[in-house]
């Protein structure tokens, strides 16, 4: 039969589903125009993230090799020195990933040198804003769960992207954002997989819920504690004995290939499985570093930097700042400064229970930015005490139980809080999947005013997200409630930083 004849014998055949398709469209819509080299485009205001990311993918294409020396961004100061050389302290698979889109534009003739925004906005929208626009879709199919109808279901999609503020993070080059959409799409594989019989395809679907929850892990090591907890929900479907155990290693074998490539990229520069932000004497002294690189590029960064000169859009005045960024004052100090005086076990106490306090309602807390995840939060609780799947309960505990053990080792590591950017960039990864099960309290009937407040808590988590994309990652981050300083910053844009004179007027 014919590709033609096919569609007169199915008239009701849905070639194109709107309603799946409107929150990732609605998504793009809002995200796209709001895109970091597009509202954003002085490299001076590139956070030190996104500079050694963008290095590595660099120095993977163009050089073949881990190592930034050389490169047109190779002057973050996330960098750790090794051998002599420098690479970035971020977990080097996301570099990779985005190493193929740039390959092809390398070899098209668009690259860092000559096009610099074109490319930053191109791997911007491929490997953050279109996985973030797919999260939507993800939780439209997993609506599915809570038996709600099809506009209910791209309500719930693009609520909990618009919400969680992952939309914030669906603007900058980051790998917060495309791990949450990872651990909804393991998430959504393990739904699936409870749904069908077939011992083949229900291999299948584990197998891609261990790849992505451990791609997930290498893009962002908080993804790792759901990883190894979604085990259990593996070990909850409804199987024999004996087929439970080898649906745990189907995962297991799934989410093998991820952390094995992390292991490959990884081992030759920190020596273990860690990143090279969890070496500290690993890390390079910026200035030092900066000095050493530019002693070995020699001329061609002072050719690099003319030829960014001259690439439009990008500001004549801003073009150097890329290759002299780490000679500006570092803002960001990885840990809090120690006192001279060793504390008390009472003051340590007050001190950890501040933290966790701020965690939650603090000028980087999740609850003070959004508190619609409170719905998510009550979600949980009705679906334990209802007659749902085991393995439907088991994810929504780990869902909660994750999120507390990330949560907990953020406040209590003395990570700066400066560092956490907007809101709190390592809750990202799993604020969505709270969201999600808001569906649960969405599928009940409830009073008009209950529905007026969880309408006020969703416009307000919302609006700050929506604020939160028009600069969630600045140099230098936020040092008081982020909602208001983007806010400050929307209405009144800092100014640039001051270009060193010992680099003013370079060839």
């Amino acid at each position: 039969m014919s590709f033609r004849s096919y569609f007169p014998r199915s008239p009701h055949l849905r070639v194109v589903r709107p309603w799946a398709l409107s929150g990732p469209v609605i998504v793009l819509l809002l995200a796209v125009p709001l895109l970091r080299p597009l509202r954003h485009p002085d490299p001076r205001g590139i956070n030190d993230d996104e500079l050694s990311r963008l290095a590595t993918v660099q120095a993977m294409v163009e050089n073949r090799t881990l190592a930034i020396d050389g490169t047109v961004f190779g002057t973050s100061r996330r960098v750790v020195e090794v051998g002599g050389l420098h690479y970035s302290d971020q977990p080097p698979v996301m570099a990779l990933l985005l190493s193929g889109p740039y390959w092809v534009m390398y070899h098209a003739g668009m690259t860092f040198e000559h096009n610099p925004l074109w490319v930053m906005f191109l791997l911007t929208l491929i490997g953050v804003t279109l996985p973030v626009a797919l999260a939507a879709g993800l939780i439209y199919k997993m609506g599915r769960l809570f038996e709600l109808r099809r506009p209910l279901r791209a309500v719930l999609g693009l609520a909990v992207v618009l919400g969680s503020g992952l939309i914030a993070y669906a603007t900058t080059l980051n790998a917060h954002a495309p791990a949450a959409t990872l651990l909804l799409a393991s998430a959504a594989s393990l739904f699936q997989a409870s749904q069908i019989r077939p011992k083949v395809s229900r291999g299948l679907w584990i197998a891609v819920a261990g790849f992505s929850a451990a791609l997930a892990a290498t893009l962002d090591p908080a993804a790792l504690v759901f990883a190894a907890l979604l085990v259990f929900v593996v070990a909850a479907l409804r199987l024999s004995l004996a087929d439970r155990g080898g649906a745990v290693l189907i995962y297991l074998a799934g989410a093998a290939l991820p952390l094995a490539l992390h292991a490959m990229l990884n081992l030759p520069v920190t020596g273990d499985l860690r990143p090279g932000y969890l070496h500290a004497e690993l890390k390079a002294d910026s200035i030092a570093a900066a000095g050493a690189r530019a002693g070995r590029r020699g001329s061609a960064a002072a050719r690099s930097a003319t030829r960014l000169a001259t690439a439009q859009p990008m500001p004549t005045s801003a073009a150097n700042a890329i290759t002299s960024s780490a000679v500006l004052p570092s803002s960001n100090s990885r840990f809090d400064e120690e006192d001279d005086e060793p504390q008390t076990l009472f003051q340590r106490s007050v001190h950890s229970l501040a933290r966790i306090w701020a965690a939650f309602f603090g000028a980087h807390g999740m609850l003070s930015h959004f508190p619609v995840l409170l719905i998510g939060m009550m979600g949980v609780g009705m679906v334990m005490h209802r007659h749902w799947h085991p393995s439907t309960k088991v994810l929504a505990a780990v869902t909660l139980a994750g999120g507390l053990i990330v949560l907990l080792t953020v406040s209590l590591s003395q990570i700066e809080w400066r560092e956490a950017m907007f809101a709190t960039r390592w809750f990202v990864v799993f604020l969505p999947l709270v969201l999600f099960w808001s569906g649960a309290w969405l599928r009940r009937s409830h009073p008009p005013a209950v529905w007026a407040v969880a309408g006020l808590l969703f416009s307000f988590s919302a609006a700050v997200s929506l604020l939160g994309a028009t600069g969630a990652a600045p140099r230098g981050g936020f040092d008081r409630y982020t909602a208001a300083a983007a806010f400050s910053n929307l209405l009144n844009p800092p100014p640039p930083e001051p270009e060193p004179a010992m680099l003013a007027g370079a060839h």
